[in-house]
């Protein structure tokens, strides 16, 4: 078993087709009630997005007779700590990533903690490979090609003012406040392996992600990775597409106080090159307006955020 935690610190909704994924937030760990109603609003708006727009059909998990599976991942309420949390003989439904939510006082410009579980498991090889892969043959593969988990942590910092949005299909002015909709759905990223799947380690070369849809995407140029140590992360340069208006990618590793980003066109290609089902490109959230850069305050060089922690295979 391996699990490292890497720091990441401080348009409409397109139907698709078929809704397979279904994201489940679980706040049983939520022992300081940090998640009143509306920040729990606001990360029903997250599961939502992802819900709609991924369409990947995932096996059940299933902990039955001699078949086990053990849920292991970081304490959501302490994630930097070594400490490791297990549920024994865990069962997982079919199409659900569930995803252990807390919030901590992290040292620092932290504003968020996010990314897969591990497991140890055993019983069939059926089984085993059910609990890897969940029907993807690419996360099966000697290099592989798609990710398919039973789900993760994301941990917010208990200590930022943050802007709970339980309507991100309007946008105002939030002042000096962090965004619990952008970071939040940036951590939720990480957990679906952006950043933090072998899938996305395969296509790496260097501080270059070489998927072949976020290629075409960004025009047919290399899409640069961040350099800031977690080889996690989209370049701050790069430019995509979101509600029709060009930002830097959600998935760069800055956000300033005051500022909202959407996934953009070229986020999704990279979900889509590591293996997942994206509906569309163009998926976020219905904008009455969009207000012109000027009118957010910033953060003197703005913030790090955090990115998650990578999977294990199976021990």
């Amino acid at each position: 078993m391996r699990l490292a935690p890497y720091l990441f610190a401080a348009a409409a909704i397109v139907p698709a087709t078929a809704s397979a994924v279904d994201v489940v937030f679980d706040y049983r760990y939520d022992s300081a009630g940090f998640f009143d109603a509306d920040k729990r609003a606001v990360l029903d708006q997250v599961a939502s997005l992802f819900s709609t727009n991924l369409t990947d059909t995932l096996l059940a998990i299933q902990s039955a007779g001699s078949n086990r599976f053990n849920a292991q991942f970081f304490d959501p309420l302490d994630p930097m700590s070594s400490e490791i949390e297990q549920i024994s003989n865990f069962s997982v439904a079919g199409d659900e990533i569930r995803i252990f939510v807390g919030s901590t006082q992290f040292a620092g410009n932290i504003l968020a903690v996010g990314g897969p579980g591990a497991y140890s498991a055993q019983g069939s090889q059926a089984f085993l490979n059910t609990v890897e892969a969940r029907g993807q043959a690419g996360a099966l593969a000697a290099e592989p090609s798609d990710f398919a988990p039973w789900g993760g942590i994301v941990s917010f910092s208990s200590t930022v003012n943050w802007y709970a949005d339980t309507d991100v299909t309007t946008l105002e002015s939030f002042g000096g406040r962090f965004d619990l909709y952008t970071v939040a759905v940036h951590e939720t990223a990480h957990v679906l392996g952006f950043g933090t799947s072998d899938s996305w380690t395969a296509l790496l070369q260097g501080l270059v992600f070489t998927g072949e849809l976020a290629t075409q995407v960004n025009e047919g140029s290399a899409v640069g990775i961040a350099n800031d140590g977690s080889e996690a992360h989209l370049a701050a340069s790069l430019r995509g597409i979101a509600n029709g208006v060009e930002q830097s990618p959600l998935l760069a590793p800055q956000i300033a106080a005051g500022q909202r980003k959407y996934m953009t066109d070229l986020d999704w290609a990279v979900l889509s090159d590591i293996g997942w089902e994206v509906a569309s490109l163009q998926a976020t959230v219905p904008l009455a307006a969009i207000p012109e850069p000027a009118s957010w305050a910033m953060l003197t060089g703005g913030l790090l955020l955090l990115a998650g922690m990578t999977r294990s295979r199976r021990a």
